[in-house]
Formats: structure tokens, C-alpha cells, sequence
């Protein structure tokens, strides 16, 4: 069965954001919508109660981000939206992921070091399934304003050692983009906030496209 996926990142509490996305999930085209994080930026979890509530009957899946409180899991996994730390079923294919942001000096609210976001999604990640993070591989879709690479070393290894057909991540606003390599196809929706989001369409055939609102 083919599941049609409404992708999103990066909202930071944008209420044109939500406003977006309820709409639309409300479409009827969507089977589900996955969230690669910063629902908010260092705010409180209330936004993520409106965006599921907004979400109507379609399912979500998300992982927080750097810029979320630690506290968006705990919300996420109450209302069985959450693939932080964890694999889920959904149709024929497994979901897992990690979410937040590597450790760096800004000191944001859901940081880790890389040795702990490598080994979580080892313990969680199987071939040939879907990926969820907010920070992407190094290398795809991760070049920041000045040109620099902001993806992470430690997902890329995952990446490579267990072949996913398709990983979601956000984090990087500028790299909206879908790249293939090596038989995964890896996905930055952009920014929510910013009017940006993606459709995938998972089946046989993996086909992604990017929209800018």
C-alpha cells in the first residue's frame, strides 16, 4: 500500500506554520504527516497540543529538535506520535528516528553528543526502513547560510550501515532539498515557518516533492 506523507520541519511556533499544515491535513490527500522537529523555539509544549489537534485524523509522527523542551517528547509519545528513541509500524514500513540537535555552544534545550544520538539509533533502526531526525546525515541537505556543513557525522554512519530507503530531517532552514544516494533518498522539507514543506509519496517507488508556499 502506498502512503502518501505530508513532511514538515521547523515551525518555531509559527501560527501561519499551523495554520498551514491543519490545512493541509484536512485536505484528505495525506495518509500522514511526519514532523522532524522545532516545533517551537525554547517555548512550551502547548504548540505541540495545537499542531496534533490540528492534525484532525491523520496520524502524526515526530521527533522534537534542537530548539524544543525536552518535555515535547513526553506529549509526543502520550498521543502516540513519537519516534524519538523508538521504532514504530505504520502500514508496511518501519519508522524510527532521534531527534534533537548535536551538542554545541549555543546551548540549546535538547542537545546530545554525537556517541549518544549514534548509539540510540542504533538500538532502534533496521534496513531498508524510514529514518526520522531533526539533525541531517552530513553531507545531504545540510549546508547552513555561510555554506557550511551543519549534518551530523553520527546519523551518516547509521545511514550507511543500515541503508534506509528514506530519511526525513530538517534543522537546516536553507537546504530545502531531496538528494539520492546509494539507494536512499534523503529529504530537508525546509522550513514550516517559512511557508516550505514536502510530500513523499512511499511505495515501490519513492517519489518526493518540495513546496514553498
Amino acid at each position: 500500500m502506498d502512503i502518501n506523507m505530508l513532511v514538515c520541519s521547523d515551525l518555531h511556533s509559527s501560527d501561519k506554520a499551523l495554520d498551514m499544515i491543519s490545512k493541509l491535513a484536512g485536505s484528505g490527500e495525506f495518509d500522514l504527516i511526519v514532523v522532524c522537529g522545532d516545533f517551537t523555539t525554547v517555548g512550551t509544549t502547548d504548540y505541540v497540543k495545537r499542531f496534533l489537534k490540528g492534525a484532525g485524523e491523520v496520524m502524526v509522527l515526530a521527533v522534537p529538535g534542537n530548539c524544543d523542551l525536552p518535555e515535547t517528547v513526553e506529549v509526543l509519545e502520550k498521543a502516540h506520535a513519537s519516534v524519538h528513541n523508538r521504532r514504530t509500524r505504520f502500514g508496511d514500513w518501519d519508522f524510527y528516528g532521534f531527534g534533537g540537535g548535536v551538542t554545541t555552544s549555543s546551548g540549546m534545550p535538547f542537545e546530545n553528543e554525537e556517541s549518544v544520538i549514534e548509539e540510540a539509533l542504533r538500538r532502534v533502526a533496521v534496513p531498508g526502513g524510514v529514518m526520522v531526525t531533526h539533525t541531517p546525515p552530513y553531507g545531504m541537505n545540510d549546508l547552513g547560510r555561510a555554506g557550511n556543513h551543519g549534518g551530523s557525522q553520527a546519523v551518516m554512519r547509521v545511514v550507511k550501515d543500515f541503508r534506509p530507503k528514506l530519511v526525513l530531517s530538517g534543522h537546516m532552514h536553507e537546504s530545502q532539498g531531496s538528494k539520492q544516494a546509494e539507494g536512499t533518498i534523503f529529504v530537508n522539507p525546509g522550513s514550516a515557518r517559512l511557508g516550505a514543506y514536502a510530500s513523499v509519496l512511499l511505495g515501490p517507488t519513492i517519489r518526493a516533492k518540495l513546496y514553498n508556499e
